[in-house]
């Protein structure tokens, strides 16, 4: 028994160290700014404009700074274009400012590979000071604000919002359910779509809450994740969802239930196609039911 002891802990040794390592994060390369900005009184730094997102980019974990690695990561390349300018009217005025940060991978399909591309817009709002001669508006006119400032701020939240979804990609179950039950906008419909890939079954309750949301981006995004695992508890839930009224909806519902199937399923659209009261979505019931059937058949259901 000594002896099986003692030549089975190599074993586990190697075994261990036969893991593989995580995909390397890309290398940073060039970060290209784009200058859009209509003529202007105001320079707009670009040079710390490329140097502080180049920080942001590695600040945030999307890539690891430049530098010789011996080939082993990929390289990401970042471009920036934006347009800003500051427009008055009266005594008041608005900096605003247009950014888009496009960043890409090469090779684009090596492990740890890298591509997004987002744009957001920025406002920031500033009292327009007295001309010569004219008397000043009342309370102290505010200062001009930076243009540089506020198209870094703009490109800075761009770059945390892809942080962020990239860490929900590479995420625990456990953080796609907080960001599903959260309430962080595009971060959480980024969720339901990692959710529905992954089919993460545990989710399904939550994502069948969602089916009755206000929100129809919401509603869309957990009706897709729903579909992709094939989840056909979601069934009676949008059934019961909205009005047998609402055409639009209903030609969602039907589309959905006929994909995922099941009796429940069919007794629904037989029921829809046989007593709806507008002939277009009874069409529609009896066409997805027919295709629900023959799916069914050819799966041997």
């Amino acid at each position: 028994m000594l002896i099986a002891s003692l030549t089975s802990a190599p074993a586990c040794r190697r075994r261990a160290s036969q893991t593989p390592p995580p995909a390397p994060k890309p290398r940073l390369g060039t970060v290209a700014i784009e200058n859009l900005s209509p003529p202007s009184d105001e320079r707009i730094d670009t040079a710390r404009i490329e140097s502080e997102l180049r920080q942001a980019l590695v600040a945030g974990g999307l890539v690891v700074a430049g530098g010789p690695d011996g080939g082993e990561a990929p390289t990401a390349r970042a471009r920036v274009a934006f347009a800003a300018e500051c427009v008055q009217e009266g005594a008041k005025g608005e900096a605003r400012a247009h950014v888009r940060v496009r960043v890409e991978t090469r090779p684009s399909e090596a492990p740890g590979a890298l591509s997004f591309d987002v744009e957001g817009q920025g406002v920031e709002p500033y009292a327009v000071a007295a001309k010569k001669g004219r008397a000043p508006d009342a309370g102290a006119p505010e200062k001009r604000p930076s243009l540089t400032a506020l198209v870094l701020r703009v490109a800075r939240d761009l770059i945390d919002g892809a942080a962020a979804r990239r860490g929900l990609q590479e995420g625990s179950p456990a953080a796609l359910h907080a960001a599903l039950v959260g309430d962080a906008g595009d971060l959480r419909e980024e969720a339901i779509r990692i959710i529905g890939e992954r089919q993460i079954h545990e989710e399904a309750p939550d994502l069948i809450k969602l089916l009755s949301n206000d929100d129809e981006n919401l509603r869309d995004a957990a009706l897709g994740a729903l579909i992709a695992m094939r989840e056909r508890s979601a069934v009676r839930a949008l059934t019961e969802s909205r009005s047998l009224h609402d055409r639009r909806e209903m030609r969602k519902i039907i589309e959905a239930i006929s994909i995922l199937g099941g009796q429940e399923a069919d007794d629904y659209l037989s029921f829809v196609a046989a007593t709806h009261d507008d002939e277009e979505i009874r069409a529609t019931a009896t066409a997805a039911r027919a295709r629900l059937q023959r799916r069914e058949a050819e799966a041997g259901r």
